[in-house]
């Protein structure tokens, strides 16, 4: 099947080796936010990430998480990159559904987990500096350090994994 012929973006992302447009919301990815103009995570969660998952198991599939890994220790702006990461996974582990996040909770990836506490405590300084992403308009004086510390307490609560 030709890739460009899957309606589901995040599957056709996943097929083309896209997961990092997919995440940043370039190109075709993009979808735009009204209230800010830049990309607008929930809303490709809504889209893109929520239909796939209703089509599947439910839980985000390896290759996924493989290709995650590989685009966060290959990123040139891990800041915003780990900001995009975090807002398309807060609403991965919202829902009534105590069973399904619980599933999602343990079909994360320990590699994962590590990966992105690691990059927030080799990055705080460069994290509390920046303003750009939800580090302008939450957490203001933390920067990005303040939001997505923020974000990972409120996926820990919800039941998600103890990104922190």
């Amino acid at each position: 099947m030709d890739a460009n012929t899957i309606n589901n973006k995040l599957e056709r992302a996943l097929i083309k080796n896209e997961i990092l447009p997919f995440i940043l919301g370039e190109g075709e990815y993009f979808i735009a936010d009204r209230e800010y103009g830049g990309h607008w995570p929930l809303g490709s969660y809504k889209q893109n990430i929520k239909p796939f998952l209703e089509e599947t198991s439910g839980v985000l599939p390896d290759v996924f998480w493989e290709k995650l890994k590989f685009i966060i220790k290959n990123s040139k702006d891990g800041n915003i990159l780990l900001d995009l990461i975090v807002a398309h996974l807060i609403p991965y582990f919202y829902g009534d559904d105590n069973e399904l996040i619980r599933k999602r909770k343990t079909g994360t990836p320990s590699y994962i987990i590590s990966l992105i506490r690691n990059y927030l405590m080799d990055n705080k300084e460069s994290l509390l500096k920046d303003k750009r992403g939800s580090g302008v308009e939450w957490n203001s004086k933390e920067g990005l350090w303040g939001s997505i510390r923020s974000n990972l307490k409120l996926i820990l609560d919800r039941g998600g994994p103890n990104f922190l």
